[in-house]
């Protein structure tokens, strides 16, 4: 649903919070927008610049909110609980089918990296920024989902640095299927692309799907560049 991001609407509670499905209707991609906007404006908002030249587009832009960096992304779950500055997230929308690309349109502007959240990253310190976009499908049996305040997601992301921090891992064992797309240059006209998603487990059935888009691939580290910025349409599964 929603993959050419036609669909936002602002929350009737906080019009400064864009949501990437229409007003009323059911949610299927999710942004950080919700933690970033405690303290300050969307970075993940609707843009009438699109590849097709009708609807939206998602934009996508890395910025330095108040105390923090935050890289624009949009995802395929729930945004659930915003803990302090950091997000919690429930990852994956079920899906049962077995396609072979993620395809889609994008333009990215690429800055170099002057925000790092965690010394481990300082070598990236004056590197271009790159935009990052992967698709994962997973296999989740019963017993083997993540609890968040009763709800069950097939992960829960918690992006605090720490013992309690939890990211995607390619080396999940559910994970039947990955693939990957990194730009680190900037690409001005809009550019059609496509994830080869390989299967590393060919017996087992998806149960779930995951895609995330970020316009800063170290995001999750709350390290990038200000201003790099991801637009992003026209996407589409391939099969």
């Amino acid at each position: 649903p929603n993959t050419s991001f036609d669909e936002w609407h602002t929350d009737p509670t906080n019009n400064k919070l864009y949501c990437p499905w229409a007003q009323g209707g059911t949610s299927f991609w999710d942004t950080g927008n919700r933690g970033a906007t405690t303290v300050g404006n969307s970075n993940s908002i609707p843009t009438d610049d699109t590849s097709t030249g009708s609807g939206m587009a998602a934009y996508l832009e890395s910025k330095y909110i108040v105390i923090k960096f935050a890289a624009g992304n949009i995802f395929t779950g729930t945004y659930l609980k915003t803990e302090g500055t950091n997000g919690v997230l429930g990852f994956g929308r079920p899906f049962t089918a077995f396609p072979t690309k993620l395809a889609f349109d994008y333009k990215y502007k690429s800055e170099q990296i002057n925000k790092v959240g965690d010394s481990a990253y300082n070598y990236l310190m004056g590197r271009p920024d790159s935009c990052n976009i992967y698709v994962a499908l997973w296999h989740v049996e019963d017993g083997q989902y993540e609890d968040f305040q009763g709800e069950k997601y097939p992960l829960v992301i918690r992006t605090k640095p720490g013992k309690e921090q939890n990211l995607f891992s390619i080396d999940d064992p559910r994970v039947i299927a990955y693939g990957q797309f990194t730009q680190g240059k900037t690409i001005s006209d809009w550019t059609s692309e496509a994830i080869t998603i390989n299967y590393k487990n060919t017996t087992l059935a998806p149960t779930h799907i995951l895609v995330v888009a970020s316009s800063s691939k170290y995001g999750d580290f709350f390290t990038g560049g200000v201003g790099s910025t991801l637009v992003l349409d026209n996407m589409k599964l391939i099969y």
